[in-house]
């Protein structure tokens, strides 16, 4: 399954991460996997991590909590088409292909 996470950044064109199959850190210091670069994003905020053929999102003790769809995580499956928040940073979760 090919995953994207895509950044709705405000003010700006969405930003788009293709999702290697490995764990990827999320937050906003330079040596995160995947930058999101707002105040209220953690620097070690979430990560993101392959379990077979789905993705997990499990939040590393954020100040500003992880949230899918609204419910506060500290860790869940994700689907195609989940909103998944850090601090105020929205992105979408795109699974395309076979699970």
């Amino acid at each position: 399954m090919t995953a994207r996470l895509v950044w709705a950044r405000p003010g700006g064109e969405p930003q788009e991460f293709v999702l290697e199959n490995r764990v990827l850190t999320i937050g906003r210091e330079d040596d995160a996997d995947l930058r999101v670069n707002e105040p209220l994003v953690s620097r070690a905020h979430a990560r993101l991590e392959p379990r077979g053929a789905a993705w997990f999102v499990v939040d590393l003790g954020s100040t500003n909590l992880t949230r899918v769809n609204g419910d506060v995580v500290a860790e869940r499956e994700l689907k195609d088409g989940d909103e998944i928040r850090f601090g105020r940073a929205q992105c979408r979760f795109v699974a395309e292909g076979p699970a």
